[in-house]
């Protein structure tokens, strides 16, 4: 996946809260960045890298349903794209 704007990260975030269970930890942090609108892009931008540097750093992809754990890939690419 290739991303050309903050509405592909949105998109890739809210895809992968649509696959986690309501219970997952994990769960309520993607649905933020999957719906959230920021008043400023630089802002979301911030908040999602920190988000993804720690979910990447603690191994989060471990903590994901297989069907989810198959974006990671593209989680990485997203933090090294912000």
């Amino acid at each position: 996946m290739e991303f050309e704007n903050l509405a592909d990260a949105k998109q890739l975030m809210q895809h992968i809260s649509n696959l986690l269970p309501h219970n997952n930890c994990y769960y309520q942090a993607f649905t933020f960045f999957g719906s959230i609108n920021f008043t400023t892009s630089s802002e979301y931008r911030e908040e999602l890298k920190e988000f993804l540097e720690n979910f990447i750093i603690e191994n989060g992809v471990n903590f994901l349903t297989e069907e989810a754990a198959k974006f990671y890939p593209n989680l990485v690419r997203l933090y090294g794209w912000l």
